[in-house]
């Protein structure tokens, strides 16, 4: 394969100051023809490089050391040494991601990734994401990506992936208009004028055999962070999870999640892999619906991943995180429930989005949850909850406990940031909910993990906490023990190992942050 001029390729990182009205891709002519002739294919074809030349204002490139530095991750520590001589596998789209981790670690160049990834064969799933990721990183070594996406949209073109399909041939023509929309939430809570008391924990899904489910990628098929790659990149069914804490062997997260929904029924779990994302004129990222319009913000972060690939203001993540990441796979793949992370204003606008498709979300990570109460949709949205059997019937939620209007309610609260923040899931679940009915809670802030006794000693009968730790665990259930009156609404929990064990040992004392509330 020969190189094409890299200065022509680092044009391709302009964009139009109307990019979130009708930005267009156009093509650079090279050395005066109206493309550039192909000196990476044997076939000579002509190719298109994707190249915005509509603005002077400049996409600035990802920064992919900046996840290390932000998350203070020192990578020659352990995570670069780890990959570079202890990490082993016969495959060559993992290998071709561990190679990746270490470019993006130490900022180190190793085109020799891209050799690797144009290796893979076999399942349709992993060729579309080996020629994705070549597509988008070609341009970082000096060569043309196009003939990768084409061949990319191809192949998600026999899978039904329209929507990508489509935007992967205009991305390898330089003909791709990306447009860009937003979700609006819409909330209703009908609350009677004569009302008493609440119930919290009606809100129900049912898990039948064969039911289809939708999951993120990570902390459930693998974890490159936690240097956990087993997944083979297909769909095929396999025990969930992959992924596991190294330490206790103990599935963690959306993970654990996952499992005990396998371990309850029969269901059919789908990896939600490969999410085509783009940047608007805000600088902010977005994933797409399923007619391929961007409409859910995606974290920073998530595009710094070092399996991301991006090219201009346009990327492929393969590793995702978070449901603003899944929505178009979701519904091309038929899901009845989708599962991920919640945590952050894009991700629950696209659970929303979803639940107007009929589609069931949970997402343990619920400290966003407060946007959802009172949503509107077919589909049924829930933050953290049980998972049980109820008459021999698979169930999450379904654990009802009733409030008295006038009853205190001690609301965990925190002003901190990461990684204190979600400690403040109660709280804006209760100031949202205070918009609709009038509600007796007091707000007791916190400044890290196990400060639970803040709460706890200032409370009546009813608190509203996150239980992360085995010491949050033990005070709580001591708290709970003193008598059958005390109650506790769990947030943000689903994603620790006691949540689920709290709702099981008292299951008339502890419930979840209902989206659905009924008043009576």
């Amino acid at each position: 394969m020969a190189r094409l001029i890299h200065a022509l390729l680092v044009c391709s990182l302009l964009v139009g100051r109307c990019f979130a009205q009708t930005p267009t891709l156009k093509v650079l002519p090279w050395n005066d023809h109206s493309a550039a002739v192909s000196l990476t294919y044997d076939d000579a074809r002509p190719t298109y490089l994707a190249v915005a030349v509509i603005s002077t204002a400049q996409a600035a490139p990802v920064c992919y050391t900046c996840f290390f530095q932000n998350a203070g991750i020192l990578p020659d520590a352990e995570l670069t040494p780890y990959f570079k001589f202890e990490f082993k596998t016969t495959d060559p789209l993992v290998a071709g991601d561990a190679r990746f981790i270490i470019w993006r670690a130490t900022g180190k160049k190793d085109c020799g990734a891209l050799d690797v990834y144009r290796g893979v064969t076999g399942d349709v799933d992993r060729r579309l994401i080996a020629n994705a990721d070549v597509g988008f990183s070609a341009w970082e070594c000096g060569y043309d990506g196009s003939g990768a996406l084409e061949q990319a949209s191809k192949l998600a073109a026999s899978i039904k992936r329209n929507s990508e399909s489509r935007a992967l041939h205009e991305l390898s023509t330089g003909s791709f208009r990306p447009k860009f929309d937003d979700t609006t939430i819409e909330t209703s809570l009908v609350v009677p004028p004569n009302a008493k008391s609440m119930v919290l924990g009606e809100s129900t899904i049912k898990l039948t055999p064969g039911m289809r489910i939708g999951t993120q990628v990570e902390r459930v098929y693998r974890d490159w962070l936690s240097y956990v790659l087993p997944w083979d990149m297909t769909r095929n069914p396999v025990a969930l999870p992959l992924v596991r804490d190294y330490y206790n062997y103990r599935p963690y997260h959306e993970g654990a999640v996952i499992a005990g929904m396998q371990q309850m029924a029969d269901v059919q779990v789908t990896p939600l892999s490969g999410t085509l994302i783009a940047r608007n004129s805000d600088g902010k990222w977005y994933g797409p619906d399923e007619k391929g319009v961007f409409r859910f913000e995606i974290l920073d972060d998530k595009v710094e991943y070092p399996t991301t690939h991006t090219f201009g203001n346009f990327g492929w993540i393969v590793d995702t995180h978070g449901i603003s990441a899944i929505v178009s796979q979701a519904l091309e793949y038929k899901s009845q429930l989708v599962v991920g992370c919640g945590d952050s204003e894009g991700k629950a606008k696209a659970a929303y989005y979803l639940a107007q498709k009929g589609v069931d979300v949970v997402f343990p990570g619920d400290r966003y949850e407060n946007l959802l109460i009172g949503y509107k949709g077919k589909g049924t949205l829930m933050g953290t909850a049980p998972i049980k059997r109820v008459h021999g019937i698979p169930l999450i939620g379904h654990q009802p406990i009733k409030f008295s209007l006038a009853e205190l309610i001690v609301a965990e609260d925190t002003a901190q940031r990461y990684p204190w923040q979600y400690y403040d899931a109660a709280a804006r679940y209760f100031r949202q909910l205070s918009k609709f009915v009038p509600l007796n809670v007091k707000y007791v802030m916190v400044d890290r993990e196990n400060q639970i006794d803040r709460v706890l000693a200032q409370a009546g009968s009813v608190v509203a906490v996150r239980v992360r730790t085995e010491t949050e665990d033990i005070e709580l259930r001591r708290w709970l023990r003193k008598s059958p009156t005390h109650r506790a609404i769990l947030f943000h929990s689903g994603l620790y190992p006691p949540a689920q064990a709290l709702f099981a040992d008292f299951p008339d004392q502890v419930t979840f942050g209902d989206l659905r509330p009924r008043f009576q």
